[in-house]
This record gives structure tokens, C-alpha cells and sequence, in this order.
């Protein structure tokens, strides 16, 4: 019986989100950091929100990471579909809409800013989620390669899920996720991650310490095993409105 019941867990997790989050690097050189900041808010902010507007997107933000290193990706943009249809369909590329939208041409909304280099896309698939309904500023991605994913959202969804709901409001959390990586796939990339969002960097450094409220009353020992290869902190920098 205990078995069925963390089966119909997984199943049901499967059905409530099919969003496909879309991570998309950047490297933006020092001297050229201002120029892109001023492009992506003031132009492909428009364009993006015109798309949630529409249909086409759920969400769209420009993170910029925290801690890097000179030759580390320092920005990523992150866009949300409904689906997968949603996300690989002609009107996914939205910010060709721009001209429309902004009055420019896509080809030279990046044109001034010099150096730029991009890494490919990650698709996602959102297979948990939670939201307080308060936009976070900043975020925590983490990446890793369970063994068993079912076991792991099976696992998500009985302690780590409720706790966080208890806790979120005096963690400062602002909403949590999990995903399964639809491509790439291989041995070198992660297969699964995790999100966590927060009011403040502060809550954010308390959460990754262990000492967040947000963690207190998690059952650890019974918390299916999961090791995460890679852990990335990033600033909001820009948003759409849903």
C-alpha cells in the first residue's frame, strides 16, 4: 500500500506543473555591464511582458549571478512556458516581436553591447512548485543527478514541501521548485534541480547555511538521498508581472 501511495504522489506531481523553464547564460564584460542592464529593462523587459500579456510566456527574468569568477557566466536569462508546446513553438522566440513591441529591431537590441557571450539553452520540465505570491529578488538554483527522481519528488512532496509552506513567510522564502532536465541530457549535465527564492540575501546566505527558518522540522534521515553537484546564487535584476 505505501508503495501505491508514493506512486499516486508521483503521478499527481507530474500533472499539476508542466511549466518548462528555459535557462539561458551569459557572459557580459565589466565594461559593458551597464549598456546590457539598461538594454534587457528597458526594451526586452517591454517585449517580454508583452508576451506574458499575451500567452506566449508565463514569466521572464534577467538574473545576474553572485560570486563569479572573470571567465564564469555572470547573467542568465530565464523564460517560462505553459508546456512544452508552449515552449518550442515559432512564438517561444518572442523577443522577435520586438520591433512591434519597442519600436527595434531584435537583430540590434544587443548590437552595442560588445563581447557578449552566450551558452546554450536548458529546458526543464517544473514537476513541483510553490509559490507565497511575493516576488523574490533573490535565488538559489541547484543542480544534481538523483538516483531516483520519483523517490526524490515522492520525497519532496511529503516533507520538504509542507515544511517549507510552514515556514515560508518567516524564512522570507518566496517560493520553491523542482525540475527534470529535458536537454540536454548526458553524463556531464545535471538531471535534476531545485529552486529556492527569497525576500533578501541575508535569508538567502541563512538558507544555504542550514540555519534558515525554513529548514527547521525537516526529517532529514527520511528524505529520499539526494547530493547536489552544483549550488548558484542570483540577484533579480528585472521581472515581468504575471
Amino acid at each position: 500500500m505505501k508503495n501505491y501511495l508514493l506512486l499516486f504522489v508521483f503521478i499527481l506531481s507530474l500533472t499539476v506543473n508542466a511549466q518548462v523553464a528555459v535557462f539561458h547564460p551569459i557572459k557580459i564584460p565589466s565594461d559593458q555591464i551597464k549598456k546590457f542592464e539598461n538594454v534587457e529593462t528597458n526594451y526586452s523587459l517591454k517585449v517580454a511582458q508583452d508576451a506574458v500579456d499575451n500567452g506566449v510566456l508565463v514569466w521572464w527574468g534577467l538574473m545576474k549571478l553572485f560570486n563569479t569568477k572573470a571567465d564564469d557566466y555572470n547573467y542568465m536569462w530565464v523564460n517560462v512556458y505553459k508546456d512544452i508546446d508552449a515552449a518550442v513553438s515559432s512564438k517561444a522566440s518572442w523577443w522577435n516581436n520586438s520591433e512591434a513591441v519597442v519600436g527595434v529591431k531584435p537583430g540590434i537590441l544587443l548590437d552595442g553591447v560588445k563581447g557578449a557571450k552566450s551558452d546554450r539553452r536548458y529546458y526543464y520540465q517544473i514537476r513541483q512548485q510553490i509559490d507565497s505570491g511575493e516576488n523574490g529578488k533573490f535565488v538559489i538554483f541547484n543542480f544534481g543527478n538523483p538516483d531516483n527522481v520519483q523517490n526524490v519528488l515522492a520525497s519532496n512532496s511529503k516533507y520538504i514541501i509542507p515544511n517549507f509552506k510552514k515556514n515560508m513567510k518567516k524564512s522570507g522564502m518566496t517560493g520553491w521548485g523542482a525540475g527534470t532536465k529535458i536537454t540536454p541530457q548526458g553524463s556531464e549535465y545535471s538531471s535534476f534541480m531545485t529552486y529556492d527564492s527569497f525576500d533578501s540575501m541575508a535569508n538567502l546566505m541563512k538558507h544555504l547555511s542550514g540555519d534558515g527558518a525554513a529548514m527547521k522540522g525537516i526529517e532529514w534521515t527520511k528524505l529520499e538521498p539526494l547530493t547536489f553537484d552544483s549550488r548558484y546564487v542570483l540577484e533579480v535584476i528585472s521581472s515581468t508581472n504575471n
